[in-house]
């Protein structure tokens, strides 16, 4: 009996606390409220303020709005240099080195930088159909890494084909600032070597695979020839041949030819922008919109100085009885 009254004795208390926390909680809600209507001119003029500062504020200070998710494509095997280009890019923003952004990206006043990066669009299809050393492989597995779930390693992440530049630009940005980034890459030394060593490279297996299909013909030419004095067999060199291999190591070669004239079209300049147009959206991060940014800080501060205000009244009150 005397436990079961200790039970409803603990029950009683439970509902009590409970009941004080929901009391304490609706009347703290009741002050705030009660305060806000209180001070409702001084939050109006507060909120005017912020917006008014908002307009006049330089856009320098909070100048970064936008960003543009761009998908390239490299080729020639030139990860590496993109990505050491864009490392020096952000040494160069913080350095501060506003030269640098006019005479090589050839951005005006308008057009500014925040940060740029860029990841690559996993696909181990791209690494497979790569020559890798065995010693390379086994480096490859041996230095796994996870990144969003994805396989990746630091050392091969420039081998993959399509990568992803994204870029923090100013509100007066806009495509053409995309593509003054992109022309900055293409526009580099090296970059434009590797292009046309890759051009020529092109060019030259082109023409060694039409003179080895011209040289087929000819064979080929020889065989119809031989067949029609009665001979089943062709030889060159004391060597014999047969047509049915000329004639596939002809259709091959014509189709690696197609291939290679498809990969010059499709290989015009070293970084590729896959999505050329519509990359830019606005940042709709709260920092970025100073309309909202600035208001909230001028009313957030003022209630911080009135609740330390309250707490030193409070001290004070206690010490006075002490």
């Amino acid at each position: 009996m005397k436990k079961s009254n200790n039970q409803e004795i603990d029950i009683l208390v439970l509902f009590n606390s409970i009941y004080s926390v929901i009391i304490s909680g609706l009347l703290f809600i009741y002050r705030v409220l009660k305060g806000i209507v209180l001070r409702w001119k001084q939050l109006l003029a507060l909120l005017v303020a912020g917006v008014l500062l908002a307009y006049i504020t330089p856009n320098k200070s909070i100048s970064i709005t936008k960003e543009a998710n761009i998908l390239v494509k490299i080729n020639f095997d030139a990860g590496n240099y993109v990505y050491d280009a864009i490392e020096l890019i952000n040494f160069k923003l913080n350095s501060e080195e506003e030269s640098f952004f006019k005479e090589q990206l050839n951005l005006n006043d308008e057009e500014i930088i925040g940060e740029i990066s860029i990841k690559p669009i996993i696909d181990i299809k791209d690494i497979a159909n790569k020559r890798i050393e065995p010693s390379e492989m086994t480096a490859l597995f041996e230095n796994l890494e996870y990144e969003d779930s994805f396989l990746i390693t630091e050392g091969f992440r420039s081998d993959y084909d399509y990568h992803l530049i994204n870029v923090s630009l100013s509100s007066n940005s806009t495509n053409n600032t995309i593509k003054k980034i992109i022309q900055y890459f293409n526009s580099n030394p090296l970059f434009i070597s590797l292009k046309e060593r890759n051009s020529n490279r092109i060019s030259q297996i082109i023409l060694d695979n039409e003179k080895s299909i011209n040289q087929i013909d000819q064979i080929l030419a020889q065989y119809m020839t031989s067949q029609s004095t009665n001979s089943s067999q062709l030889y060159i060199d004391n060597k014999e041949i047969n047509a049915n291999d000329l004639i596939k190591t002809k259709i091959g070669l014509q189709q690696k030819n197609e291939e290679l004239k498809y990969e010059n079209l499709t290989t015009t300049d070293t970084v590729i922008a896959v999505n050329e147009s519509n990359v830019l959206f606005e940042n709709e991060s709260f920092f970025a919109n100073k309309l909202i940014y600035y208001p909230f800080v001028l009313i957030l501060i003022y209630f911080i100085s009135i609740s330390l205000f309250g707490l030193y009244k409070y001290f004070e009150k206690l010490d006075s009885k002490v």
